[in-house]
């Protein structure tokens, strides 16, 4: 494994610049029938990406009690937690895209902007695996990994005496990380086949919501250490996502039951 991530550069850095790319290439290729302007739309996605950049390091320190990494540098490593970014997105994405991408209506661009944040959490999960972070419990199977000095997994081995000594590898654990992404991946390749197929604009995302995060949620019962924060957080996420997806179809059945009848 790679805790330093590859030729000494963390994991994050190295991939960050290429997940952006694809997320903004995706995003604008998806979109190319509705006329969007390509810049504005990428200016639009940068700014929303350091949005969320924000609140999932805002999330990260909350989760740890505001207690820094030491050195300080070594929050641009990690320290990122996932719903600290949906909060920020969902709080800053229509507010940006009213001022920068006007044009597009706003339950579309929440469509196809969870289906975009499918793929590139995908991609981040190689991060994880790099750095040994977002692990499960010790195991013994031929799927465990097991890794290198310096890597996060090591580093939480070594704080509950489970490594006899620095100099040893981690303990073989869940790579949970594939999970997550394999449901990051499982998730975007369904709303993307369920798009075509929508009965309104912002079913994708509360869709997402529902799926993503539900996924998510149960998911997270198998990280150690357990963070009840991230557990709680995407569940609820996911609850609220489906209450309000029923409210909508409940709510056009009447519409159109009234209709017919009037």
């Amino acid at each position: 494994m790679y805790p330093q991530g590859l030729f000494g550069i963390e994991a994050l850095r190295l991939l960050i610049s290429p997940i952006a790319i694809f997320g903004m290439l995706f995003f604008i290729l998806y979109l190319r029938q509705d006329g969007i302007r390509a810049w504005r739309a990428v200016g639009l996605l940068l700014l929303l990406a350091a949005f969320a950049f924000l609140g999932a390091k805002v999330f990260s320190l909350y989760v740890r009690e505001w207690v820094f990494y030491e050195p300080l540098s070594h929050e641009l490593r990690g320290g990122l937690r996932y719903p600290g970014a949906l909060l920020a997105m969902v709080a800053a994405g229509p507010l940006l895209k009213r001022w920068i991408l006007p044009e597009l209506p706003l339950a579309r661009f929440l469509d196809v902007l969870a289906i975009t944040v499918c793929f590139a959490f995908a991609l981040v999960r190689f991060s994880c695996w790099m750095s040994g972070c977002c692990t499960g419990p010790p195991c013994s199977g031929f799927l465990c990994l097991s890794y290198a000095p310096g890597s996060q997994v090591w580093y939480a081995h070594l704080q509950h005496g489970l490594i006899e000594s620095p100099a040893h590898r981690s303990l073989p654990v869940l790579p949970l990380h594939f999970l997550f992404m394999a449901a990051s991946l499982g998730v975007g390749l369904f709303l993307m086949w369920f798009d075509r197929r929508r009965g309104f604009d912002g079913q994708i995302a509360l869709l997402y919501l529902v799926l993503h995060d539900g996924a998510k949620g149960l998911l997270e019962s198998f990280r150690d250490p357990y963070v009840a924060q991230l557990q709680l957080t995407s569940l609820l996420t996911s609850a609220v996502g489906l209450i309000a997806l029923l409210a909508i179809m409940r709510w056009r059945r009447v519409r159109q039951a009234a209709k017919k009848t009037g």
